[in-house]
């Protein structure tokens, strides 16, 4: 007697009512447009396509996509007609299935339920696959949203150059509420960030053509892996897991300054199945240092397995140990991102400093009659303030002496604090542009025009700017009428405070006498600069005259030599 027979157990085996029913559910899982129109260059790009063309069209008043490619194509060893019919009769069973991690990472590939094709549900209401390979014949196998029933057909149209092998899959009737999500503009942003490891791996270029977009609008895009702009962490470059293959890292500061907030996606074989590696605990609470924003970039896990939607994972054994290994990644960014943290903190001081320093400048310029506290910081051989001696020593043995005078020294004698509790302010290079006074800006007193001279062949053109200062060397406050005179022949094109000159073919004589004159009037203050022009020889002029000379003739009576040229 079995032991099924003795505790009265019955095995059944699973089967569903009706197999279509889990086709619709596969299918109606997909809910991202973006994503199922992702799934289907993936395959393009699993087929080993150099080439993928991605266009936007219309078709009887709706809208199509049409994704083309030039790789090896499905079930390639196969005849067309059987290739098709045994795309449409193995839906949930992938033949991508039997690679082993290491394999799925050579290949790049991640795909393995079957189930990409059957996604277009989210994007449109027929699909149509057309493939060719070797010169045959082309066959398309056409889905129709929620039909069992499909076709294949040999194609009855060709198109003059067409491709020996190709796929070309196109997703009809697209849906309203998918039209907006994968216009060409945000189908391009969203393919850059999807397949960013995948681009980047492999040497395909993806294009994408509006053929809907009406007149200046951009018709053409280009799908380029997406730049991350922070600073690369160049030394982590991959976090090990014991017992599964090491997860790749590429990651990035953010600068605190930057009005942006950085997120870290996590990856398998170059896609994108988790945005935001915060949330993979799947809590309400975010993981850090990932949720602080000052890091982006990607981690690349190739031993996870992915949802059949390719949108979230499996917690399995090789998540428990990557979320171990994780921790000692984040112990790591969480200090360096505190160290990053003090020192911005120290440059922020450091440029308060400047700042009041600046800020007293033109106090001691206008009031000449005080004198002021001459204090500059010690710096170690490192640029930063040496912390083995106190404020008041290093005071004292860097102190500017009280008669120096050339720009970049101290304001005023030099005094020491009454107290070693002092701040010891740095000194930095003078500056007057844009720098930060107790005074506002004066009234205009000095009208600057670069260049100051004009030196260039007839037909050149150049560009003139003009600066209205007050006393201080700052853009002066008020309005100002600025206008530019020409006395000499050429032309010039002004247009506030820049002007740009255009030479013409003269004479010499006349090439000398050409200026030009910029006033700047301000209530009563009126200022003029005059710019002089000098024509130069056209570039190639001398060129035409040199080379090779005429022959010449030398007599020489008496000479050794017979005859010389």
């Amino acid at each position: 007697m079995t032991r099924e027979q003795k505790t009265g157990q019955k095995r059944v085996r699973l089967r569903p009512r009706d197999p279509f029913d889990l086709i619709r559910l596969l299918a109606r899982s997909q809910s991202d447009a973006r994503k199922a129109v992702a799934e289907l260059v993936q395959n393009s790009l699993d087929a080993g396509a150099r080439n993928i063309e991605i266009t936007w069209f219309n078709e009887r008043g709706r809208r199509c996509l049409r994704i083309w490619d030039d790789g090896e194509g499905v079930f390639p060893e196969l005849e067309r007609e059987q290739a098709l019919f045994r795309i449409a009769k193995t839906i949930g069973h992938s033949h991508k299935l039997d690679l082993t991690p290491a394999q799925r990472r050579e290949q790049m590939v991640l795909g393995k339920y079957g189930i990409g094709l059957i996604g277009f549900w989210s994007v449109g209401e027929v699909l149509e696959m057309k493939s060719r390979v070797g010169g045959g014949k082309a066959h398309v196998l056409r889905l129709r949203e929620d039909r069992v029933q499909g076709e294949v057909f040999p194609s009855r149209s060709r198109r003059v150059g067409e491709e020996d092998t190709y796929t070309e899959v196109t997703v009809k009737l697209i849906h309203e509420a998918a039209v907006n999500k994968i216009r060409p503009p945000r189908l391009q942003a969203y393919l850059a960030n999807e397949l960013r490891g995948q681009l980047l791996e492999r040497s395909a270029v993806v294009r994408i053509h509006d053929r809907v977009a009406r007149g200046r609008a951009c018709k053409e895009f280009t799908v380029e892996p997406r730049p991350y702009l922070g600073r690369l962490l160049e030394d982590l470059r991959e976090v090990e897991v014991p017992g599964f293959e090491s997860a790749r890292l590429e990651l990035y500061l953010v600068a605190p300054e930057e009005d942006r907030s950085g997120t870290v996606s996590l990856a398998c074989g170059g896609t994108v199945v988790l945005p935001d590696v915060a949330e993979i605990d799947g809590g309400d609470a975010l993981r850090e240092p990932w949720s602080s924003g000052r890091i982006e970039g990607v981690i690349d896990f190739p031993d996870l397995h992915v949802s059949p939607t390719r949108r979230g994972l499996v917690y399995d054994e090789p998540v428990s140990a990557f979320l171990i290994a994780l921790e000692g990644l984040e112990a790591e960014l969480r200090s360096r991102l505190e160290q990053e943290r003090r020192r911005q903190l120290e440059q922020a001081r450091e440029s308060l400093a400047r700042d009041i320093r600046r800020a007293y400048r033109s106090v001691a310029r206008r009031l000449p009659e005080y004198d002021f506290f001459g204090l500059r910081g010690a710096r170690s051989s490192s640029g930063g303030s040496d912390a083995s001696s106190t404020p008041a020593d290093r005071t004292a043995g860097r102190a500017a002496q009280p008669d120096a005078t050339s720009e970049g020294e101290l304001l005023g004698p030099v005094r020491e604090p009454t107290s070693p509790e002092s701040e010891v302010i740095e000194t930095a290079e003078p500056s007057t542009d844009g720098q930060e006074t107790l005074y506002p800006p004066g009234l205009l007193a000095r009208l600057e025009v670069r260049p100051r001279a004009l030196r260039l062949p007839p037909h050149a053109s150049r560009t003139l700017r003009a600066r209205t200062l007050d006393a201080d060397g700052r853009p002066c406050a008020g309005p100002v009428d600025v206008s530019w005179h020409l006395f000499g022949e050429g032309r010039l094109e002004s247009r506030e405070r820049e002007a740009t000159f255009v030479a013409l073919e003269l004479a010499p004589e006349a090439a000398g006498r050409i200026r030009i004159v910029v006033r700047a009037v301000q209530e009563e203050i009126d200022l003029e600069v005059e710019i002089a022009v000098r024509l130069t020889e056209p570039p190639g002029a001398a060129a035409s005259v040199e080379g090779i000379p005429e022959p010449q003739p030398v007599a020489a009576g008496g000479e050794s030599w017979r005859s010389r040229i």
